[in-house]
Order: structure tokens, then sequence, then C-alpha cells
């Protein structure tokens, strides 16, 4: 009798385990792009909300230059001046599906990400198309100490939903040094 009870526990074990080992297996595509410590690290900026970058970051980001924008100011490799904060700019197109829209009902937002080569330093999400950013987050970047790498992602949301036409979508990479 004991035989069996332990003949059945060994049998069960695979069909008990399977499901962890399926949890377990998920691959760096299913990931989303951007994947912070925390929502509380990254900047907000204009009216850009908690709700709308939780979904944005649950959503892995798609390559599409053109929706996902491209910055106006700095150049790529340009050299900027530690002295004062400096403005980023750029312009996205609007989804296909925004266009036709009624002004309000759809809501650009955009994701940068600042980085060296040692790992993240700010990300800053915002639904204006500039950031210029505060003496403490400048200072931060100015300690690097090292060239900076900008991404930029852009997402079009329809209230509170991110429609699949609306994005993510990676936007232009540039590099710069402040000193």
């Amino acid at each position: 009798m004991l035989g069996t009870r332990r003949l059945r526990s060994v049998l069960r074990l695979p069909l008990l385990t399977a499901p962890v080992l399926v949890a377990c297996s998920s691959s760096d595509a299913d990931r989303p792009r951007y994947d912070p410590i925390s929502t509380d690290d990254v900047v907000l900026e204009g009216d850009a909300s908690e709700a709308r970058l939780t979904t944005f970051l649950h959503e892995k980001a798609r390559d599409w230059a053109w929706a996902g924008g491209q910055f106006e100011t700095p150049e790529d490799g340009a050299t900027l001046s530690a002295s004062q904060p400096s403005t980023f700019t750029w312009h996205a197109d609007p989804a296909d599906f925004a266009e036709g829209g009624a002004p309000g009902d759809v809501v650009m937002t955009h994701l940068l990400s600042f980085r060296t080569a040692r790992g993240d330093l700010q990300q800053v999400f915002t639904t204006l198309p500039e950031y210029t950013p505060s003496t403490p987050d400048w200072q931060q970047l100015v300690h690097a100490h090292e060239p900076i790498t900008l991404s930029l992602t852009t997402g079009s949301f329809v209230g509170s939903e991110l429609p699949e036409e609306g994005g993510p979508f990676i936007g232009q990479t540039l590099t710069f040094t402040i000193e």
C-alpha cells in the first residue's frame, strides 16, 4: 500500500510542476522593451500619467521610426554645456488611426531613456514635444562623465487605451556628451 502511494506521488510530480516550468520559460521577446525598477523612478511631464506609463511599459515597442519620433535638438554626437540644462526637442507623426480623430481624442506620449555604458540614468514619460531636465536631473547627467545615449519611443493613446496600431514605436537614438 505504501509503495502504491509513493508511485502515485512520483507520477503526479510532472503534472504538478509542468505549469511552473511553462511559466518560467518566457523569452526576452515576451518582455517589455523598458523595464524600470519602479514607475516611481520615471519623471512624468505634461499630461502623462502613471496609468498610461504602466500600460506603455507593458507593451513591446516595435521599430517604426516615423511613428517613434526623431530628435530636432540636440544633434547626434553633440557636446552640450554643463553650465545649464539643455532642452531636448523632437517630433513624431501621429499613428494612422489618429489622423481622422477629433482633437483631444488622441494623446501622444513619449518615453525618453538616458543611458550610459554603465546603465540607465533617467527615464522621462511625457506628452510634450520637448524636455528640459530640472537642475538635479541635469546634474545627474553631467556627472555621468561619459557619452550618454538617448532613445525616444512614442505611443498614441485613445483615452486610457493604447491600441495596437498606437504603438509604442521605437524612434531615433542619439549620443551626446556633456562638458
